[in-house]
């Protein structure tokens, strides 16, 4: 299977094929039309991280099937014990080792000053691939490299996709549960009813449930032995404000995270479009940058249709 490795050297798109073969030139409005044209011959497409390319080409129609992600690779080979370190060392190596995914309200491809810019991914791919070649379980980790790689394509092809999302579900199923939608700034009208009943369980006028520092200064008063406002902590306690409490909290964090405001910002035409992040997470998993794709509330999940 031949390789093309593509980088950017100024406003120009370098395309080297595999094993020191042919180098075109392009300029990057012809970059979609290239990758298009070569990708029926099944080329794997070696790029310093899929965020910075896969986007745009989806945007112009074009899908790929194959590719190695420098940066997910990177990552992988660098924490591995299989793998001899040194061969992974060059003038740029801390440059890989801090590189980060773009996000969808970040500019990817071309952006000013792209940190990727002063990476050699020729270099990078050269290095990888001798320390896979030298590892004893060159086996396993070329499958690991391999998946990592195919789900950065899954994460930008969800990305570009979206989810179905119903705008008007979520507003009626926040609405049952919150009351309408309040005016910037104010507190919705189960939150402004439930608050004068938890002021007055624990005798504190000037209780408020949206400051952790003032809410535990407030619980203490109130004679409740506590050091944190955390709900696992609250609902151990046995007092007549904690029922109460405990439902402004878990209303307002829906309000604050999955409320109005969410819906402006992350849904647009009937799709919710978060960025998914392989690897995202110190342990390996994937994760999400803003939107909360990995923990929506069972609340709204209805909204998902």
């Amino acid at each position: 299977m031949r390789s093309v490795v593509l980088l950017r050297r100024g406003d120009v798109v370098e395309a080297h094929d595999g094993d020191g073969g042919a180098v075109t030139r392009l300029a990057r409005e012809d970059l979609a039309g290239f990758v298009a044209a070569r990708e029926p011959d099944r080329p794997r497409w070696v790029w310093d991280d899929a965020t910075r390319w896969y986007p745009g080409l989806l945007a112009a129609g074009v899908r790929v099937e194959r590719c190695t992600d420098l940066r997910l690779c990177h990552a992988v080979l660098r924490r591995s014990a299989h793998v001899d370190q040194d061969l992974l060392v060059g003038p740029d190596t801390e440059g890989w080792d801090a590189l980060a995914p773009t996000t969808a309200d970040e500019p990817a491809l071309f952006a000013l000053d792209d940190p990727a810019d002063r990476l050699d991914p020729l270099a990078e791919l050269a290095r990888q691939q001798a320390a896979l070649a030298a590892s004893p379980e060159r086996g396993r980790l070329g499958l690991l490299l391999a998946a990592e790689s195919a789900g950065a394509l899954v994460a930008a092809e969800l990305q570009h996709a979206g989810m179905p999302w119903r705008a008007d579900v979520h507003d009626r199923l926040l609405s049952d549960l919150l009351g309408p939608r309040p005016v910037t700034g104010q507190r919705p009208a189960e939150l402004e009813r439930l608050l004068p009943e938890i002021r007055a369980a624990f005798g504190q006028p000037a209780m408020n449930p949206d400051s952790p520092t003032g809410l535990l200064a407030s619980l203490q008063a109130a004679g409740l032995a506590v050091t944190d406002t955390r709900q696992w902590t609250l609902a151990e306690l046995e007092h007549p404000g904690i029922e109460p409490l405990l439902r402004y909290k878990q209303l307002s964090h829906l309000f604050s995270t999955n409320g109005w405001a969410w819906i402006d910002q992350w849904v647009s035409g009937g799709r919710f479009r978060p960025s998914y992040q392989p690897a995202g997470s110190t342990t390996g998993r994937w994760s999400s940058n803003g939107g909360g794709a990995l923990s929506i509330p069972v609340q709204v999940r209805p909204a998902a249709v």
